[in-house]
């Protein structure tokens, strides 16, 4: 290399430099404090005869390491649109912060309001109780899936889906009394675009691995609940954000929107509260695979 050449090599190596040191920023981020705390809301009111369980919770600095702090001494209540009906909560659980209500039915066709007096500020949250569907049957299918070397235990649903456009149903399975879909990214979800006003017959929920069948006779509920468009997007934000970031190609990490808002001016919650209908349906599972076929080295996505 010349003289010149390394004149511009320099010049070249010092202009990168100052680009790399130009682009540093100091940034400041306002994590959890006194000031910048949470409500968190989770609990939905249903069509069954019950005592319906809110849970609240105060947020905590990401570096802290502790459970989530439960929401004490505060003043809950629910109050039922259609029929102008109080339902005082009441503190049932310390630990965890779950209030409930006295034994009521929740009402189809009628918006639900959770009230949250707290430290002199007050939230609310509302959702409205949407019909379901009756479920017609349940059924499964094994198959034996040679590309993933493994059987599948497909579980399925018919039912009619009554118009207009624009339902959306989420369902919970049950297996042997144990909730399988124990994670809302497991549990499966519907809409009516190509289903409304039609019957939807034998639609796959959800396949079990064979590994995770162990009796020889299995019980099996599903559970289907009818959510808001509201609700829906706020799950698919939360898998977003939970389970699909962290990659060079993720976006910054935000809080999901939630539909608790605080109405004394202050900061809004955390988290939704739901309402919904529900229809079951039962069915026994008898294992159909032999536990040779089982494969211990299968890899999961």
């Amino acid at each position: 290399m010349g003289r010149f050449g390394k004149i511009v090599f320099l010049i070249q190596l010092g202009g990168l430099l100052l680009l790399l040191f130009a682009c540093q920023e100091e940034i400041s981020l306002d994590l959890n404090n006194q000031e910048t705390e949470r409500v968190i809301v989770e609990g939905r009111i249903t069509n069954r005869d019950i005592r319906h369980a809110i849970r609240l919770t105060r947020s905590i600095s990401y570096f802290e390491n502790e459970l989530i702090p439960p929401l004490l001494n505060a003043t809950v209540y629910l109050t039922e649109e259609n029929t102008g009906k109080l339902f005082e909560m009441e503190l049932t659980d310390d630990t965890l912060g779950v209030y409930l209500t006295e034994q009521f039915r929740g009402n189809v066709g009628s918006n639900y309001s959770l009230h949250v007096d707290y430290n002199g500020e007050s939230w609310v949250a509302t959702s409205y109780l949407d019909t379901v569907p009756d479920m017609d049957s349940i059924n499964y299918e094994y198959e034996y899936i040679k590309y993933f070397k493994r059987g599948f235990y497909k579980i399925r649903m018919s039912a009619f889906e009554p118009p207009p456009l624009g339902n959306i149903y989420m369902f919970l399975i049950y297996k042997n009394d144990t909730l399988y879909t124990d994670e809302l990214s497991n549990a499966p979800y519907q809409e009516d675009l190509l289903f409304n006003d039609k019957y939807m017959a034998d639609v796959e929920l959800i396949w079990i691995p064979q590994e995770e069948i162990f009796l020889d006779t299995n019980q099996v509920r599903v559970e289907m609940y009818s959510i808001s468009r509201e609700e829906f997007d706020y799950n698919n934000a939360f898998i977003a954000e939970s389970y699909a970031n962290g990659s060079i190609f993720s976006g910054p990490p935000a809080n999901i929107p939630s539909n608790l808002i605080n109405s004394s001016g202050g900061l809004d919650g955390l988290g939704f509260f739901g309402a919904s209908s529900i229809t079951e349906l039962e069915m026994i599972l008898y294992k159909q695979h032999n536990d040779s076929t089982n494969n211990p080295d299968y890899f999961s996505f």
